[in-house]
């Protein structure tokens, strides 16, 4: 290499390396811009538009993305965001993280009732003391709502005695107050045994008509159980009238469920049921999994609609993912148990009877 030739190369690579170090700069700027970016974007939301985006989020298992909409909307005044927040990722059901307990704080001082009841619970971090003022504040709200009936107020109070005699009476006062939830979950004790009837069949005409006050009242795993009976019954219209509108709703647990029925991949689970349309089945499989975080069940979406879609055609497969991109486009899936008490607090306790009083059971 001549003189000239080794000076043109010591000039390329510093040109290279100072190339380099600004390109890497660049490259350090842009990813600490996004990462500061990250917990703002909620920002460009409402309170409650980040509240909404939030909590689908978090029901779709997705905790980290959920956060940064839930904090915003907690910092604004809304406990349940707090709250769910609280409830996000690995719990432990022998003490609270530091990190649930701050929220789950929080939320209880904002008036979020779950929250109280966390704050009693023998998994809280709340001292003997504090135990006993929270216990005495929630019990300040709930006391007057019993009087009234409401069914919620029965419901929340039955979590003060889990695994004690008082805990299945609260109960049943929720269930005949109008409780859809309470009322599922007594019709299948009473079926189960639990309890005395005096009169011969009686047993049988509570559970007929406690299950079908839940399914009036709304309760997924009611109507879920409605349909599936008209099915075995051969009334196929009007079963699937019901699971059309529960579809509609996006509950990711009633995608899983008839995804896997419809596409034959019951592995004899369920005898009796006998409508069977893979592509439609395949379809629910699809949403379910494109929804939900990939870690969602260990992945047990994944697998089902693996398993689902090797039963199809490639013309097939083609549809299910033309029939998925439509329901996406107009609908959000996530997990939708207890939702329903999820958003009580103090100060609108009371709508809960204006809600499921007029379910309620002579």
């Amino acid at each position: 290499m001549t003189g000239n030739d080794s000076r043109r190369h010591s000039i390329m690579q510093m040109h290279l390396h100072r190339y380099t170090y600004y390109h890497q700069l660049i490259l350090l700027i842009l990813a600490v811009g996004l990462l500061v970016a990250l917990p703002t974007q909620a920002a460009t939301l409402t309170a409650e538009q980040a509240y909404q985006k939030g909590k689908i989020l978090h029901f779709q298992d997705r905790f980290e993305e959920a956060e940064p909409y839930l904090l915003q909307a907690g910092n604004s005044g809304n406990a349940a965001a707090y709250y769910l927040i609280a409830d996000s990722g690995s719990f432990n059901r022998f003490g609270m993280s530091d990190k649930e307990y701050k929220f789950m704080k929080f939320a209880a001082d904002n008036g979020h009732l779950l929250a109280m009841v966390g704050m009693i619970s023998d998994r809280s971090l709340t001292s003997p003391k504090e135990k006993k003022i929270w216990r005495e504040r929630f019990l300040e709200v709930i006391e007057p709502e019993i009087n009234q009936g409401n069914p919620l107020a029965y419901e929340l109070l039955s979590r003060l005695y889990v695994l004690k005699d008082e805990y299945f009476g609260l109960l049943k006062d929720s269930a005949y107050a109008g409780y859809p939830s309470a009322q599922w979950e007594v019709a299948r004790r009473f079926e189960m045994g639990d309890d005395w009837f005096l009169l011969p069949g009686s047993r049988e005409k509570e559970v007929a008509k406690l299950y079908e006050a839940s399914a009036r009242g709304g309760y997924r795993d009611a109507l879920s159980r409605k349909l599936s009976r008209l099915i075995q019954e051969g009334k196929e219209k009007e079963g699937l009238t019901i699971l059309d509108a529960l579809i509609a709703k996006g509950d990711a647990q009633t995608l899983s469920t008839y995804g896997i029925l419809i596409s034959d991949l019951s592995l004899d689970l369920a005898p009796d049921w006998t409508y069977i349309d893979k592509v439609k089945g395949a379809t629910y499989l699809k949403t379910l999994k494109d929804s939900m975080s990939p870690n969602s069940r260990d992945g047990m979406n994944q697998r089902m609609y693996e398993r689902a879609k090797a039963l199809l055609t490639a013309e097939e497969i083609l549809q299910v993912s033309q029939l998925t991109d439509e329901y996406l486009s107009n609908h959000s899936v996530y997990k939708q148990d207890g939702l329903d008490e999820f958003e009580y607090t103090v100060d609108n306790l009371h709508t809960a009877l204006e809600r499921w009083g007029g379910n309620a059971i002579e």
